[in-house]
C-alpha cells in the first residue's frame, strides 16, 4: 500500500502538468485557418491546426501560455489561465504584396499579378480634404497625370494615363484628351470624364487663349463622395486592360465602394469644417505706377488725354477719377474666404450570411467670390451582400445616389475684374445698387462690360442627379465552377439655367434680356454574365473566366432660349419670353462583347495570364464593326527558387513580369460612318433646308493600341522595402484623322482611319518603405516617379494633308511650333524675333502653303517627369501625414494672357511691367506701351503671343497635404462605450516651390482661380 501511495504521489503532479488542450483557430470572419502553428511558450512543444482549424496540444500546466503563429496572420499569445479548451480568432497579416487588388472582372494580389496596377486605398483618400475623388489621385499613381482646370467648386480635371495616344480628329476643334475608361462597382460611369455643362459660366469661361481654360467645366465626379470609396485601382498595361478591349486603349480606372463587414453593427460619423483661400499671386500696379504707364502710352502714341467718349484719347482714369484713390481689386474679388462643410455617416454590420452598409452625406463648398455662391451635394449609398446557408447562392447589390447643385454666375467678368484701373470708382452706391455713371459720365469698366460686379445679377446654376446601381447574382454550380450575372444601370441627369437680366445691364443702353434652359441626360445600362472555374492543387492553381457584355448608352440634350423679357421676374420661365428658340439632339450607342481569361500559377513561382475579347460597336462601319483584342502576361517569382533563397537572403521578394497585347479606342462621336444631314439654322422662303454633315464610310473603325511592358519587383528586409520598376511602350495606330476633300464634293473633309502611328514609352518607378517600427512609433514612406516620352512615329502623306503644320514626324504631339523670341529692341522698343535664317525681324512669317516658315520647335508640353512622395509618422495616438506632388514641365506663363490686351490701355497689369521700354537705349523686358489697337506695337503683341516668349519653365513641387490626427486612447473610450474618436486637422495645397512666371504652374491661368489653399478641422467617431 505504501508503494501505491508513492506512485500516486509521483504521477498525479505529472498528470496535472501534462494536460491536453483542444481548440479551434479562425480568422476574423470565423472561417477556419489550417496550418497555424501553436507552441507552448518557453517549451519545445508545438502542433498545428488541421483543415478545419482544430488542434490539440499537451501542455505542462494549465497556467501555460500558447503562442499562435502563421504565414498570413498576426502573432498572438494566449494565457490558458486554467482553461482546457480555447477558441480564438486571429488577425490576418496583410503584406503590401498580399493586399487585395480589384482587377478587371475579379480580384488578385500584387504578389501574383503580372499587370501594371496601382491601388489607392480609402485611407489615402481620407487624408486629403477633397470633394472630387479625381483630386485624390494627383501624384499618387505612376504614369497618371491629373490636372485641375481651376480651383472653383465642382470644376473639372484633366486625366491621362501614359500620355496622348491619338491625333486630333478635327484640327478646327479643341483637341480631345485621351481619357481612361471609368468603372464604378462594375458599371461604366455614364458621363465618364466629360464636362456635363452645356452653357458657359464662371467655372467654364471658354475663350481658351484668354483664360487658358479650354477644358474647364463641371465635373461629373463631384457627384461621388470620396468617403464612400473603398479603393481606386488604376490599370495601365495590356495585361490589366486588354480584357476591356476597344475601350481600354487609354487605360482603366476602377472605383470600388465600401461594403459592410461581418461583426457587430456600428455607426461611423465624420464631421469637418474648413476654409479655402487663394494663395500668393502676382502683385498688380498701384495707382501711381498705373497712371505713369498710361501717360507714357499716350505720349508714345502722340495723343493728348481727353474726356470725349469714343475718341482715341479718352482717359477718364487720368482726368476724371480720383487719382489719389487706390483699390486692390484682386483682393476685393479674389481675396475672400470660402467656407466648407462636410458631414458623412454610415451604418454597417452583418453576420456570416448577410453584411450591409448604409451611408449618407452632405457637403457644401463655397466660392471665394462675393455673392454667396456654393456647390452643395446630398448623397446616399447602400451596399448589401447575402449568401444562402449552403453558401451556394450569393447576391450583391450596391447603389450610389447623389443630388448636387452648383450656384454661381453666368458671367466670367469676376475672373478679370481685378484688372480694373486702381483708381476706378466704387461699384455700388450707399444703397447697394450697381453704379453705372460717375460725375455724369457713363462708366465702362476696362476689361469688363460696364460694371464688373454686375455678374452678381447674372444667375447660373446646374442641378445634377447621379445614380449608379449594380446587382450581381451568383450561384456555385459545382465545387470549382460558379456562375454570376452582373447587371448595372448608371444615369446622370443635368439641368442647367443661365440668365442675363436687365438688372445686370446699364439703363443707358438698349437692354437685351435672355435666359437659357438646358438638359443633358446620360444613361447607361450593362449586363455581363460570367462563368468562373477555379482549380487549386498543391502544385498549381488554375482560374478560368468566360463572359459576355451587352451595353447601351444614350445621350439626350435639349436647349430652350428665351429673349426680350419685359420683367426680370419672368426669367425663370421660357414662357415669359417675347421670342423663343429651341434645339435638341439624341445619340445612342450599342455594344456587345465576349471575353475570357486564363490564369495559371505553378509552384507559387511561375505565372501565366491570357486575356481575350471580341467587341462589336455601333459606332463603326459595317465592314469593321467587330474587332479582336487580347494580351499575354507572364511572371516569375524568382525568390521562391531555392538557389535564390540560399544566395540572396536580404532579398525577401523578387518578380520579373512582362506583358504584350492589343487594346483599342472607340472614343469617337456616334454615327460618324453614316451619311447624315442636319436641318439648317435659318429658313429660306419659309422652309427649313438640310445640309450634309458627313459621307458614308463603311470601313470606319476604331484606333488600336499595342502595349508592351517589362517590370521588375523587389522586396527587401522581409518586404518592408518594396521597389517596383516598369518600362512600357504603347503604339497607337489606325488613327482617326480628318481627310480633306475637294470642295466640289459638297464636303470639306471626311473622318477616316489613317496609317499614322503614335508612340508613348517611358519608365515608372515606385518605392514603398516601412522605415521604422516599434510599439509606439512607426514611419512609412512611399515615392513614385515617371519618365514619359511621346512622339509621332509615322504619318504617310502628312506633307499633303491638313496636318502638315500641326504635327511633325519624330516629335511629340504636344510640340509647340512658335516664333523664336529674341528680345525688346533697344532703339524701337518693339519685340523682335529670329527668322528661319537666324536673322532678327519684327514681322516673322507665319504658316503658309503647308510650311512652317519662321516657326520652329520650341519644346513640348509633355511632363519630362512627375511623381509624388508620401510620409506617414505615428507616435502612440498621434499621426502626421505629409504628401508632396511635383512635375518637371514647360508651360504657358502669365504673359500669354496679359498680352491678350494691349498694355497701356485702360486695364491694370502686373507690377513686373515696370521693366518696360521707355526711351531709346533701354534694355527692357517689355515693349513700349500704347493705347491703340492698330499700330506696330499691337502687331508686335500678336507676334509675341505666338512666340517662345509666352512659354517657360512650369515645374513645381507642391506640399499637397498635411494631415495631423489624434486618436483618443481606447481605455478612455471604453468607459463611454465608444469604439473610436479621432480628431484631425488637414491643410491642402499648403506650399508650392516653383520658378514659374505666373500665379500657378499647374493651371497656368493668370485670369482665373488656381487650386485653393484649404484648411479643415474634423472629428471622426465610431459607435
Amino acid at each position: 500500500m505504501r508503494s501505491f501511495y508513492t506512485i500516486i504521489f509521483i504521477f498525479v503532479p505529472l498528470w496535472s502538468l501534462c494536460q491536453t488542450i483542444r481548440g479551434t483557430v479562425n480568422n476574423k470572419n470565423h472561417e477556419p485557418l489550417a496550418g497555424i502553428s501553436i507552441t507552448v511558450k518557453g517549451k519545445q512543444i508545438s502542433t498545428s491546426t488541421n483543415e478545419k482549424g482544430n488542434f490539440q496540444i499537451k501542455v505542462p500546466g494549465l497556467q501555460s501560455v500558447l503562442v499562435f503563429t502563421g504565414t498570413n496572420v498576426e502573432r498572438m499569445e494566449i494565457a490558458l489561465a486554467g482553461r482546457q479548451s480555447i477558441n480564438i480568432d486571429l488577425e490576418t497579416k496583410v503584406s503590401a504584396l498580399d493586399e487585395v487588388q480589384v482587377i478587371a472582372y475579379g480580384r488578385n494580389t500584387a504578389r501574383y499579378n503580372v499587370g501594371s496596377i496601382t491601388k489607392v486605398a480609402a485611407e489615402d483618400i481620407a487624408k486629403q480634404a477633397v470633394a472630387n475623388p479625381l483630386a485624390a489621385l494627383q501624384g499618387m499613381v505612376p504614369g497618371l497625370v491629373v490636372t485641375p482646370t481651376n480651383g472653383m467648386p465642382g470644376s473639372s480635371f484633366k486625366v491621362q494615363i501614359r500620355g496622348q495616344n491619338t491625333l486630333s480628329p478635327n484640327l478646327n476643334a479643341l483637341a480631345a484628351i485621351d481619357n481612361p475608361l471609368y468603372i464604378i462597382d462594375g458599371v461604366p460611369f455614364s458621363p465618364q470624364n466629360v464636362n456635363v455643362n452645356q452653357f458657359p459660366s464662371m467655372i467654364s469661361p471658354g475663350k481658351g487663349n484668354y483664360y487658358n481654360t479650354p477644358y474647364a467645366g463641371i465635373s461629373p465626379f463631384n457627384s461621388i463622395d470620396p468617403a464612400n470609396i473603398e479603393s481606386i485601382e488604376v490599370l495601365r498595361d495590356a495585361d490589366a486592360t486588354a480584357i476591356y478591349g476597344s475601350k481600354a486603349g487609354n487605360g482603366v480606372i476602377l472605383i470600388t465602394t465600401k461594403k459592410g463587414s461581418n461583426g457587430r453593427t456600428s455607426f461611423q460619423l465624420n464631421m469637418q469644417e474648413g476654409i479655402s483661400k487663394m494663395g500668393k499671386s502676382m502683385p498688380m500696379m498701384n495707382t501711381q505706377q498705373y497712371l505713369q504707364m498710361r501717360r507714357e502710352a499716350f505720349a508714345n502714341d502722340g495723343l493728348t488725354p481727353n474726356l470725349t467718349p469714343g475718341s482715341l484719347g479718352y482717359a477718364p482714369d487720368l482726368l476724371l477719377f480720383d487719382t489719389t484713390r487706390y483699390t486692390d481689386w484682386r483682393n476685393r474679388f479674389l481675396g475672400n474666404t470660402a467656407h466648407n462643410s462636410n458631414i458623412t455617416g454610415a451604418l454597417s454590420g452583418g453576420n456570416n450570411s448577410t453584411q450591409f452598409r448604409i451611408g449618407a452625406g452632405f457637403m457644401r463648398n463655397g466660392y471665394i467670390f462675393p455673392g454667396g455662391y456654393a456647390e452643395k451635394r446630398l448623397n446616399f449609398s447602400v451596399n448589401l451582400h447575402h449568401q444562402s446557408n449552403d453558401k451556394k447562392f450569393t447576391i450583391d447589390f450596391s447603389t450610389l445616389y447623389a443630388y448636387s447643385k452648383n450656384n454661381c454666375s453666368s458671367s466670367e467678368s469676376a475672373l478679370t475684374a481685378f484688372v480694373l484701373e486702381p483708381d476706378y470708382p466704387e461699384l455700388l452706391d450707399k444703397n447697394g445698387n450697381l453704379v453705372w455713371e460717375y460725375k455724369g459720365v457713363l462708366l465702362n469698366g476696362s476689361s469688363s462690360t460696364f460694371n464688373p460686379i454686375a455678374y452678381l445679377k447674372q444667375k447660373y446654376h446646374i442641378e445634377n442627379t447621379a445614380m449608379n446601381n449594380n446587382l450581381v447574382l451568383g450561384y456555385q454550380v459545382l465545387p470549382n465552377l460558379s456562375f454570376k450575372t452582373s447587371m448595372g444601370y448608371s444615369s446622370f441627369l443635368a439641368n442647367e439655367y443661365s440668365a442675363y437680366p436687365k438688372a445686370a445691364q446699364s439703363p443707358d443702353y438698349n437692354t437685351n434680356t435672355s435666359a437659357r434652359f438646358g438638359n443633358n441626360d446620360l444613361i447607361n445600362w450593362v449586363v455581363e454574365p460570367q462563368l468562373d472555374y477555379n482549380l487549386l492543387k498543391p502544385k498549381y492553381r488554375l482560374d478560368l473566366l468566360l463572359g459576355g457584355t451587352l451595353q447601351k448608352n444614350s445621350n439626350k440634350r435639349n436647349e430652350q432660349n428665351g429673349y426680350g423679357y419685359i420683367n426680370d421676374d419672368l426669367l425663370g420661365s421660357v414662357s415669359g419670353a417675347a421670342r423663343k428658340d429651341a434645339s435638341d439632339s439624341y445619340s445612342e450607342y450599342k455594344y456587345i462583347a465576349f471575353f475570357g481569361r486564363a490564369n495559371f500559377i505553378w509552384g507559387k513561382k511561375y505565372i501565366l495570364n491570357i486575356n481575350l475579347r471580341r467587341d462589336g460597336s455601333s459606332r463603326f462601319g459595317p465592314n469593321n464593326r467587330f474587332g479582336n483584342f487580347g494580351s499575354v502576361g507572364a511572371g516569375w517569382i524568382f525568390t521562391n527558387e531555392a538557389f535564390v533563397k540560399n544566395q540572396l537572403g536580404v532579398l525577401s521578394y523578387g518578380k520579373i513580369r512582362g506583358s504584350y497585347g492589343t487594346t483599342g479606342s472607340d472614343a469617337v462621336a456616334d454615327y460618324q460612318f453614316l451619311s447624315r444631314f442636319a436641318p439648317t439654322d435659318y429658313p429660306y422662303d419659309g422652309q427649313i433646308g438640310y445640309f450634309p454633315q458627313n459621307l458614308y464610310n463603311p470601313d470606319f473603325s476604331w484606333a488600336s493600341t499595342k502595349k508592351m511592358e517589362l517590370g521588375l519587383e523587389l522586396g527587401f528586409l522581409n518586404d518592408n522595402l518594396l521597389l517596383n520598376a516598369a518600362w512600357f511602350r504603347n503604339r497607337s495606330g489606325n488613327q482617326l484623322v480628318t481627310f480633306r476633300l475637294p470642295y466640289q464634293t459638297g464636303f470639306n473633309n471626311i473622318i477616316k482611319n489613317w496609317d499614322a502611328l503614335v508612340e508613348n514609352r517611358g519608365i515608372e518607378l515606385s518605392l514603398n518603405a516601412k522605415l521604422l517600427r516599434s510599439k509606439d512609433f512607426s514611419w512609412d514612406a512611399a515615392f513614385n516617379v515617371s519618365f514619359p516620352k511621346n512622339r509621332l512615329l509615322k504619318f504617310p502623306g502628312i506633307e499633303l494633308s491638313s496636318y502638315a503644320t500641326a504635327y511633325v514626324v519624330g516629335q511629340s504631339l504636344s510640340t509647340q511650333n512658335k516664333f523664336r523670341y529674341a528680345s525688346v529692341n533697344d532703339s524701337t522698343g518693339l519685340f523682335q524675333f529670329y527668322g528661319a535664317d537666324g536673322k532678327l525681324t519684327y514681322t516673322p512669317k507665319n504658316v503658309s502653303g503647308g510650311k512652317l516658315n519662321d516657326l520652329s520647335n520650341i519644346g513640348n508640353l509633355d511632363p519630362k517627369y512627375f511623381g509624388g512622395f508620401q510620409n506617414s509618422l505615428r507616435y502612440k495616438g498621434f499621426r502626421l501625414d505629409l504628401y508632396f506632388e511635383g512635375r518637371k514641365q514647360m508651360g504657358l506663363n502669365y504673359l500669354a494672357q496679359v498680352y491678350s490686351f494691349v498694355p497701356g490701355n485702360r486695364y491694370n497689369v502686373p507690377a513686373t511691367f515696370e521693366d518696360r521700354w521707355k526711351k531709346p537705349g533701354d534694355h527692357a523686358g517689355f515693349i513700349k506701351t500704347t493705347t491703340l489697337y492698330n499700330n506696330v506695337a499691337q502687331n508686335a503683341n500678336q507676334f509675341f503671343q505666338q512666340s517662345s516668349g509666352v512659354y517657360g519653365d512650369a515645374s513645381y513641387i507642391r506640399l499637397k497635404t498635411v494631415s495631423l490626427s489624434f486618436e483618443i486612447p481606447k481605455n478612455i473610450l471604453d468607459k463611454f462605450k465608444v469604439a473610436t474618436i479621432k480628431l484631425y486637422a488637414t491643410a491642402f495645397n499648403v506650399l508650392t516651390i516653383t520658378g514659374y512666371r505666373g500665379n500657378d504652374p499647374e493651371t497656368q491661368n493668370f485670369y482665373g482661380v488656381p487650386p485653393l489653399k484649404t484648411y479643415t478641422l474634423g472629428i471622426q467617431c465610431e459607435f
